[in-house]
């Protein structure tokens, strides 16, 4: 919640995480992964990458974001002709070209757990990832492939949160 940054290193992974208030992609997310990935490379430059993944996880609130349930954003979902609008969790994944899979994972409070901040009423989790014939080798790949996957997150976000929401987000 406070905002910390971890950095995981093991003998097949690296892990970067930016925990609470999301600080903006450009001004601080998107510079400081950068760094990451030359430092990486700078100590490890034989590295082979088979998988990357960018997760971003939001708790749409009622005071800040204008969300007071499912019906508030464009998530319909019926089971025998009957909206489902509490009480979900619901996930669903696509492919996007051919390094890029997605996994949306949209829920209600009372389905899930870790800390949630006040007034959450639905927590959104969009992960992006590579598709398993994945390779790479070099920084630069690894930085185009996370710009492209930023995009394709922001996107189904976008996508989730509805035209209404956004707009009325966008005049805040």
């Amino acid at each position: 919640p406070s905002g910390e940054i971890q950095v995981q290193v093991g003998p097949q992974v690296f892990i970067y995480s930016r925990r609470g208030t999301y600080p903006g992609w450009d001004s601080a997310l998107w510079p400081e992964l950068d760094s990451a990935i030359d430092h990486l490379f700078t100590t490890s430059p034989n590295l082979d990458v088979t998988r990357l993944g960018l997760r971003y996880i939001n708790a749409l609130r009622s005071d800040v974001h204008g969300i007071s349930g499912i019906d508030d954003i464009a998530l319909n979902l019926e089971v025998a002709s009957k909206s489902v609008t509490k009480n979900l969790n619901c996930n669903f994944g696509s492919r996007v070209g051919t390094d890029f899979e997605t996994m949306t994972r949209v829920a209600t409070v009372d389905l899930a757990q870790g800390i949630i901040p006040e007034n959450t009423s639905v927590i959104v989790d969009i992960d992006v990832y590579t598709s398993s014939a994945y390779r790479a080798n070099s920084a630069n790949s690894i930085k185009e492939w996370a710009i492209a996957a930023h995009d394709f997150e922001k996107e189904s976000f976008f996508e989730i949160l509805g035209d209404v929401a956004t707009e009325r987000l966008r005049e805040d």
